[in-house]
């Protein structure tokens, strides 16, 4: 029996001309949260984003994959693969963590259907949209398909982030990995965020879920991080009779990573 060669991926890449000047919106980890997920979507046409862009994670340990992925392909403008879905079309594993171990991916393979699938080939990897006060980049990881790191506001390297703006020829980059939301500034009005995840907290004193929202003034894109509540306790009710366990219903709550002890 001949070896299976490992499957070709090639980087897809999406160009959007965007004329009109009312904001756009980034979200991202959604996670299988479906009211956490509709709570952003809602808050972001209430806010006029008529570009709604989704940077990865939209399926996973919550499972409910078919309904996600109806919200999100009826409600955004463009779809990202994110880490997750990677996985599930065996594209590559990603790297372990609390929201995308085999038990947890399994709840996200076991609610998409066959049909649905087939769907998340069509996503794209990086997008850059065009707008009269400037252009976007943004994907998952990082505009360097092949070394698909995760940038966090922590651990910055700028001169690398301005070769990618330049490269491009873009203002702002957001990227959709990093369950914190964040926004750091760099020379000339341009900038580099994350949009945070819509599916669990990202602080542990609060429940709230975050996306990312750019405005444009005078010629300028604008970042700002917008918080939104949705009715969580309900939701981790039902979640708990479908047996999703607590670990994974910890972070709705008070954000990652859990405390030392918790596994104690």
């Amino acid at each position: 029996m001949g070896s299976i060669e490992p499957k070709e991926v090639v980087m897809a890449f999406v160009q959007l001309q965007y004329l009109d000047v009312r904001p756009i919106a980034l979200i991202a980890g959604a996670e299988g949260n479906l009211p956490a997920l509709k709570a952003c979507l809602l808050q972001a046409r209430r806010q006029s984003a008529r570009i709604r862009l989704f940077l990865g994670n939209g399926l996973g340990a919550f499972g409910h994959s078919n309904e996600a992925l109806f919200l999100l392909q009826t409600q955004c403008t463009w779809l990202v693969k994110g880490s997750h879905e990677r996985q599930l079309l065996n594209e590559y594993p990603g790297q372990t963590t609390l929201f995308n171990t085999t038990s947890a991916m399994a709840r996200a393979r076991q609610s998409l259907s066959p049909a649905n699938k087939k769907h998340l080939k069509l996503w794209t990897d990086v997008i850059r949209l065009e707008t009269p006060s400037g252009a976007i980049l943004a994907c998952h990881g990082t505009p360097d398909f092949f070394l698909p790191d995760t940038l966090n506001a922590y651990n910055l390297d700028r001169e690398r982030i301005l070769y990618w703006l330049d490269q491009f020829h873009c203002q702002g980059l957001v990227v959709g990995s990093d369950h914190q939301p964040w926004i750091e500034h760099l020379p000339g009005s341009r900038f580099v965020a994350s949009c945070g995840t819509c599916g669990f907290a990202s602080q542990p004193d609060s429940s709230h879920v975050h996306y990312l929202l750019v405005e444009q003034f005078r010629n300028r894109l604008v970042p700002r991080v917008e918080r939104v509540d949705y009715n969580i306790h309900s939701w981790i009710s039902q979640l708990r009779k479908e047996g999703v366990p607590e670990i994974l219903t910890y972070p709705l709550l008070k954000g990652l990573p859990p405390p030392d002890d918790y596994y104690s």
